[in-house]
């Protein structure tokens, strides 16, 4: 991983160096230092993952669409359960399967009126043969639509390892799963499949919207990775009592920095645990897979 970490660094050092000088323009010299890591707050996500919701102060070309249609999606009427059906025809088109009738009864697409439920998306085979679900509160927006044919994407596989000995169903490594459905989730983001849907109604086809749908995608992926990195290399030296409990903190916001290039807005302690805030920690779930 570190191997093929090093090859991408210099690339995600050039978007990290390109996005500093974009904030440092728009918030001014006193708040971002041209030579120090980002203040993660400011970085439009939680935990610093994804760069996207900040593409209106970063994005190369203002004023040229990066092919956020949310607001095409809620003006036509989209609706959970269309988004769902329209991620079935994009399988059903490249002669896959499409969903047995279980998924459409037992599945929950939306948050229950009546109870609360965790929210994380995800996607179940209940090794009946028949019997496979999503379970995802979806909202009608860009992210959800692509985050429904990655769901639809492991149930895909599901499906087609269905008749195999239950040893045999899982992914061939820890992270092939992701792999299937993040390579759907880059197929139907792209401008062309959009256009095809009648999400994107002008051109795309020039220099202005390639640039800025490719630096969409680095600012979702790429920064990413470092990210994962270092959640992965945290679990792993919890795990393996490379670093005390009352070092967790610090052994976070060191790895942040030490791959990803960010810190924390405000001064930490042990008296925090940050990393906890990420599901995936919490709910001790290996993270590189991703």
């Amino acid at each position: 991983m570190e191997q093929v970490w090093r090859e991408i660094l210099p690339l995600y050092e050039m978007i990290h160096a390109y996005v500093r000088r974009k904030l440092r323009e728009f918030y001014g010299p006193d708040k971002i230092n041209k030579n120090a890591p980002l203040p993660d707050h400011i970085l439009g996500d939680m935990y610093g993952q994804s760069w996207q919701n900040i593409l209106d102060i970063v994005i190369p070309y203002p004023g040229r669409s990066f092919l956020e249609v949310t607001p095409e999606m809620q003006k036509q009427g989209y609706n959970p359960l269309v988004m769902f059906q329209i991620a079935e025809e994009f399988f059903v088109s490249m002669n896959m399967s499409a969903m047995p009738p279980d998924f459409w009864a037992s599945s929950i697409l939306t948050q229950p009126p009546d109870r609360p439920i965790l929210c994380q998306p995800s996607s179940w085979d209940f090794c009946t043969g028949k019997d496979y679900r999503v379970k995802m509160c979806t909202q009608v927006t860009h992210k959800d639509f692509i985050t429904v044919h990655h769901e639809l994407a492991h149930i895909q596989y599901f499906l087609n390892y269905r008749n195999n000995p239950k040893v045999f169903r899982d992914g061939a490594n820890p992270g092939f799963h992701e792999a299937i459905g993040d390579a759907i989730s880059l197929s139907v983001a792209s401008p062309k499949h959009l256009q095809n849907l009648g999400l994107v109604q002008k051109s795309v086809d020039d220099t202005a919207h390639d640039i800025n749908f490719l630096f969409s995608l680095a600012m979702e992926k790429v920064v990413f990775l470092p990210f994962a990195l270092a959640l992965e290399a945290w679990r792993y030296d919890v795990f393996s009592k490379r670093v005390r409990k009352e070092q967790y903190n610090c052994h976070w916001w060191l790895l942040r920095e030490e791959y990803g290039g960010v810190k924390p807005p405000v001064l930490r302690s042990e008296l925090d645990f940050d990393p906890g805030a990420k599901y995936h920690v919490a709910a001790n779930i290996p993270y590189i897979k991703w």
